[in-house]
């Protein structure tokens, strides 16, 4: 994985990797990226995000949520990008795209900051 230099970076270096992979539906994706970004810049730990790039068009973005290794990764098939829980390769446990956008957002990144709330 690659050094982190600050999440901001980060963030919009795999934000930039994915417009990029999908120039061909970009008015679709656009608010997907932003909104992914958006979520984990706020929810995620600090210093805990980092970009793996294995090869082109298969990015993956590691996060960490109290405590939980996440990975990212754009599917060009699919113009989504989906969420793992600590691995690459299987179904995904989430796919934020533009027909399950709101909703998908709110119930993950929402659900991570309703459980920051009520901990002690």
């Amino acid at each position: 994985m690659s050094a982190v230099t600050s999440d901001g970076a980060t963030l919009r270096a795999f934000a930039d990797l994915v417009l990029l992979a999908a120039e061909e539906c970009a008015d679709e994706v656009v608010p997907v990226v932003l909104a992914v970004v958006g979520g984990v810049l706020s929810e995620a730990d600090p210093g805990s995000v980092q970009l793996q790039q294995p090869g082109a068009g298969q990015d993956l973005l590691w996060a960490t949520f109290d405590g939980r290794r996440m990975v990212f990764r754009y599917n060009v098939m699919t113009a989504m990008i989906e969420l793992r829980d600590g691995r690459t390769d299987g179904h995904p446990s989430r796919q934020f795209g533009r027909r399950s956008l709101a909703m998908d957002i709110v119930n993950f990144f929402g659900a991570l900051r309703a459980d920051r709330k009520r901990a002690p």
